[in-house]
């Protein structure tokens, strides 16, 4: 069986155990699947896995994304997100996001693996959105419970704020929008299965706070940004090649740091979009 050892008290463990060239039992995809509740991400270091595997692994939790509206895919898996660093394609993902929170459905978790990585630089970091709400004074928890926040595509309006095909930047924004849309969501929400309350927001999908001035949604967003951002409630993780992340993107935000150009830096990523527990919950109810 599995081996489970914590990295820090709020979040974060690393598996042993687990051998990603042969099928996985389901014995072991459920000690998985606990060690993701109970540590939000859990780290696989230097595996060999396939990217059969990759899309296999993903699919024992639950329904996959379809392709990403923006990055590209590895070559013959759609469903695999290509991540690409250099010079020439720089990262744009350095803030602390929750993935695409902004889509009708929230997805349920991401599985990372490192495919070709820096000498020094290029860690991802992790936060806990159970800790962030934990730490709230009572009354600011109580008072956030009644209020909704607006999503949307956020800091990937730089995606699409310039000219390219033969349209200018505000006919690429402005397709862009209606294309990907808004979610409105409380402000804190309810783990589908532990059933606790974590805090629903991040800086960078997050624009509006809903039955607010703009000035006050400004101030509000800007206390929670910096209210979230607290070492104690965060895990960072050093790359290996080979190793895995597996984060439940419902509960944490992540921040991949972008202090590695001009290395070149290559990761590989498959979404689950619904956690096939919650739903057998949801039909069992």
């Amino acid at each position: 069986m599995i081996e489970v050892k914590r990295v820090t008290p709020a979040l974060g463990a690393v598996v042993d155990g687990v051998d990603f060239t042969r099928s996985i039992e389901p014995q072991v995809r459920d000690a998985i699947y606990q060690a993701l509740l109970d540590n939000l991400v859990i780290f696989f270091r230097g595996t060999d896995i396939s990217p059969a595997m990759h899309v296999e692994f993903a699919r024992m939790f639950g329904q996959i994304d379809e392709p990403h509206p923006l990055y590209p895919h590895v070559d013959g898996y759609q469903n695999i997100v290509l991540l690409e660093n250099d010079p020439g394609a720089p990262p744009d993902t350095n803030s602390w996001h929750t993935d695409l929170t902004f889509k009708r459905e929230q997805p349920f978790a991401s599985i990372l693996v490192a495919r070709v990585v820096p000498e020094v630089g290029g860690d991802t970091m992790w936060s806990s959105l159970y800790a962030a709400y934990d730490r709230l004074p009572s009354g600011m928890q109580n008072d956030l419970a009644t209020l909704e926040a607006i999503h949307d595509m956020g800091d990937f309006r730089n995606s699409f704020a310039n000219e390219k095909n033969g349209k200018t930047g505000e006919e690429r924004l402005n397709e862009s929008v209606g294309r990907f849309g808004h979610r409105i969501r409380p402000l804190v929400a309810t783990h589908p299965v532990s059933g606790r309350r974590f805090l629903n927001f991040n800086e960078a999908f997050v624009t509006h706070i809903v039955g607010l001035t703009t000035n006050e949604s400004s101030a509000l967003r800007t206390f929670l940004a910096n209210h979230m951002n607290k070492p104690e409630d965060q895990v960072r993780w050093r790359w290996q090649a080979g190793d895995i992340a597996m984060w439940d993107n419902r509960v944490t935000m992540h921040y991949a740091v972008a202090d590695y150009l001009p290395q070149y830096r290559c990761m590989n990523r498959v979404t689950v979009v619904r956690d096939g527990r919650a739903d057998t919950r949801a039909r069992s109810a």
